[in-house]
């Protein structure tokens, strides 16, 4: 007979793969609301914890949210449930609905956002953009560096961008016809890792959230860079949800995970 596993397992199977010791320090993780003392049967994956999101968990429902971005991410004074963190909070606690997050240890975690990332743009032969953490030798870390089995200028590597990750448009700063081999990716912020792309020998970087200033510091560097926007972490929906499918299936344990539908980006291209 299946059976139905208790919140603290479902998170220490998720654990093996995107383990808390991964995480940057400081970083926001684990559970931020409810209790994993309970039976689990319906899992569900999130980029963020919306309104919409919450109410599709209601509908569908869920005992616990995984979740990439923090709901939490800095202390909250109060909760007010006139307010849209409120009544998230008021939401979950009232169908008693757990949210755990997965930042930074997911980002950096192998087979997390970042490979997921590489491996839709096609990069081969990956390695670490930003070493963050070591055991047993072993090196961990934030973004990847492959190269593209075939060169293709700026302007084209940005079409090919869009296609394998999904969006209506990108920011591009550099020369639109300037060949394109290496390539770093950074999911969410990389505004911090131009410099480490440049030095290791990137032609171009794929991140989010490009600064003004930041932007100018790379043109004159020389390297390239792709803004699809934040939101392409949403990447890990599926492939979360695909991940711990197969690991609960192997425990057979009888237990839906699934990835959250509704979009959370914030941002419409006109």
């Amino acid at each position: 007979m299946s059976k139905i596993p208790n919140g603290h397992e479902v998170i220490q199977l998720f654990e093996t793969f995107s383990p808390k010791k991964l995480a940057l320090e400081g970083d926001k993780i684990g559970l931020q609301l409810g209790t994993l003392n309970k039976k689990v049967q319906q899992v569900m994956i999130a980029l963020d914890v919306t309104e919409e999101v919450v109410e599709e968990a209601i509908s569908k429902n869920v005992d616990l949210i995984i979740a990439h971005h923090p709901l939490i991410f800095r202390p909250l004074k109060h909760i007010q449930t006139d307010t849209a963190v409120g009544r998230i909070v008021e939401t979950c606690i009232k169908h008693d609905i757990a949210i755990y997050a997965a930042h930074t240890n997911l980002d950096v975690a192998e087979g997390g956002v970042n490979d997921l990332l590489a491996n839709a743009l096609q990069l081969e032969q990956l390695q670490i953009l930003s070493p963050s953490y070591t055991e047993q030798g072993k090196e961990y870390g934030l973004g990847r560096i492959g190269n593209l089995s075939t060169e293709m200028t700026l302007s084209e590597f940005a079409d090919h961008v869009k296609v394998a990750l999904g969006v209506n448009g990108v920011r591009v700063v550099g020369v639109l016809d300037k060949m394109i081999k290496k390539v770093a990716v950074l999911g969410g912020d990389g505004n911090k890792y131009i410099s480490e792309a440049k030095f290791k020998g990137a032609d171009v970087l794929v991140t989010g959230d490009l600064y003004y200033h930041v932007a100018h510091d790379a043109l004159m560097m020389g390297l390239s860079v792709v803004d699809p926007g934040h939101h392409i972490e949403q990447i890990m929906k599926k492939g979360v949800a695909d991940k711990l499918s197969v690991m609960i299936s192997n425990k057979k344990w009888d237990i839906h995970v699934f990835a959250s539908e509704p979009s959370t980006d914030p941002f419409v291209f006109m």
